[in-house]
C-alpha cells in the first residue's frame, strides 16, 4: 500500500510526529475535516428547519449518510441506523432501552476484557434491575471460550454483549460462531456487538453475522468526534425505550400532559437536534474506507503488525520488555517495560522519540483479571503508519533498557 499520510493534516505541520495510538482515535482525513467546514459555512441550518431549502438539504444529507451507512454494514433498512454521539452513546440507549425486557434474576453475559463503557450500562441495568453480570471465560488467546460459553449459558439469559476486537489486548473474536452458538441455544436472546475496534478495520455483515444490535463511533475510522451509530434489526430497535426525549422524535402530546405519541424509526431514538456536520463529515468517512477497502486495510496493519513482532524477535526486545499480545493478529501491540511504570514509559517515548502511545489500563478495568498487570502500555497501528516509524519504536524500545541512563 502506498504511503497515505498525504489524507491527513495531522502531519501537515508536525511531520515528525510518530502517531500509534489509532484505537484510542484515529487520525482525521482531510476530506472529512473540509466537509464539516463547508456545512458549517454554506449551509448550518438545522434539518429539522424543513420548511426551507438549505433546512431540507442538511435533512437529506443525513439520510445520504444513513443509506451510506447500512450499505457499509449490509443492514436490511436504513431505518436500522441510529445516529448517536459515540459507542458509549449507543451501548446506554440500548441498555435503557432493554429496561423492561429484564427482570429480576436474569442474566447477562460479558467478558472481563471489555471496555468500561460496555461493561458500566450492564451492570447498572442488572443492578437496577435485580438482574447478575456473569463473565465468560476466556481461552488463552484471550478469545471467548467457546465450550465455557455454552455451559454459562441458561433460561435466565437474556442479553450476551462482547466486543468483536478488544481495545487493550486486540484479541478478535468470532462472531459469526459466538452468535449461532447463542440462537442455537435461544433464538430470543440478544446479541449485541462493540465493534469500536473493529469497525474501521474489518469487513462487518451484520446480516451475515446474524446479530441483533451493533455500536461504534465514527472517529474510530478517520471520521469526526461526537457521533456514533447504533444498529439493531428494526423489530427488536422497534421496542428501545428513548433514552432522550425530545423534538422530532414525537408525533402528538395530548392536553392532559400525560399521554404522547412517538415519531418512527429511526425519529424515536434520535430526540434533539443531531450532530449534522459530523454526520456530513461521516459521508467522507465512509467514502475513504470504501476507496482504500477493507480488505486492503485490514492485510496493510497486520504487515506493520508482523514487521514489528520480527523486529522484536532481532533485536531480542523481550528479555527487558513484556509483551502480551504478539502472536494476536490485530494491529495492537500491550507490553511492559520491566521494573518501569508505563506512564514513565510513554513521555519518554513523547518526549524523546515523538512518538505517541497510550498507558494506563485503557478504559477496560476488568484487564487485570485476564493478564497479571492493572496497567500497560499499548501502541496500535493504522494506516497512517509505515515501517519507518516501526523501526523508529523499536530503537526507542532498546533504549529502555537503561531507562534512567537515557532519561536523564
Amino acid at each position: 500500500m502506498k504511503d497515505l499520510k498525504k489524507y491527513f493534516p495531522f502531519y501537515d505541520k508536525q511531520s515528525n510526529l510518530i502517531y500509534f495510538d489509532s484505537s484510542a482515535t484515529s487520525l482525521k482525513i482531510k476530506k472529512v475535516i473540509d466537509a464539516e467546514m463547508q456545512f458549517l459555512t454554506e449551509n448550518g441550518t438545522n434539518p429539522h428547519a424543513v420548511d426551507y431549502k438549505k433546512g431540507y438539504q442538511a435533512l437529506e444529507l443525513i439520510e445520504q449518510a444513513r443509506q451510506l451507512t447500512k450499505e457499509f454494514i449490509n443492514a436490511k433498512k436504513p431505518e436500522e441506523i441510529i445516529f448517536t454521539s459515540g459507542t458509549t452513546h449507543s451501548i446506554n440507549l440500548l441498555a435503557n432501552g432493554l429496561k423492561k425486557l429484564i427482570k429480576k434474576g436474569d442474566e447477562i453475559i460479558v467478558t472481563e476484557l471489555e471496555h468500561s463503557a460496555n461493561l458500566l450500562p450492564w451492570i447498572v441495568l442488572a443492578k437496577s434491575n435485580g438482574a447478575k453480570v456473569k463473565k465468560v471465560e476466556l481461552n488463552d488467546d484471550f478469545t471467548i471460550d467457546i465450550d465455557s460459553f455454552k455451559a454459562i449459558l441458561s433460561s435466565k439469559t437474556k442479553i450476551v454483549s462482547f466486543a468483536s476486537i478488544s481495545n487493550t489486548i486486540g484479541a478478535k473474536n468470532d462472531i459469526k460462531l459466538i452468535t449461532k452458538v447463542i440462537k442455537d441455544f435461544n433464538k430470543d436472546i440478544i446479541v449485541h456487538v462493540d465493534a469500536a475496534q473493529s469497525i474501521g478495520h474489518i469487513r462487518t455483515d451484520v446480516t451475515d453475522l446474524n446479530i441483533d444490535f451493533m455500536s461504534w463511533s465514527a472517529h474510530k475510522m478517520y471520521g469526526p468526534f461526537g457521533l456514533g451509530c447504533l444498529y439493531g434489526k428494526y423489530d427488536l430497535l422497534n421496542q428501545l425505550e428513548p433514552l432522550f426525549y425530545g423534538g422530532g422524535m414525537s408525533l402528538k402530546i395530548e392536553s392532559d400532559l400525560i399521554n404522547y405519541s412517538l415519531a418512527t424509526l429511526p425519529e424515536k431514538l434520535e430526540g434533539g437536534t443531531p450532530n449534522i456536520s459530523a454526520i456530513v463529515g461521516f459521508i467522507e468517512s465512509i467514502k475513504f474506507v470504501n476507496l482504500i477497502g477493507l480488505e486492503n486495510i485490514e492485510k496493510y496493519e497486520l504487515e506493520l503488525k508482523k514487521y514489528f513482532v520480527d523486529k522484536v524477535k532481532e533485536n531480542n526486545l523481550e528479555k527487558h520488555i513484556i509483551f502480551y499480545n504478539l502472536d494476536i493478529k490485530t494491529p495492537i501491540i500491550l507490553f511492559n517495560v520491566k521494573g518501569v511504570n508505563p506512564q514513565d514509559i510513554t513521555n519518554f517515548l513523547d518526549d524523546k522519540y515523538n512518538i505517541l502511545v497510550r498507558g494506563g489500563a485503557n478504559c477496560a478495568r476488568r484487564i487485570e483479571g485476564v493478564i497479571n498487570t492493572k496497567i500497560a502500555i499499548r501502541a496500535s497501528f493504522g494506516i497512517n503508519n509505515n515501517k519507518a516509524e516501526i523501526d523508529k519504536f523499536i530503537e526507542a524500545l532498546k533504549n529502555t533498557n537503561s531507562f534512567l541512563d537515557v532519561l536523564f
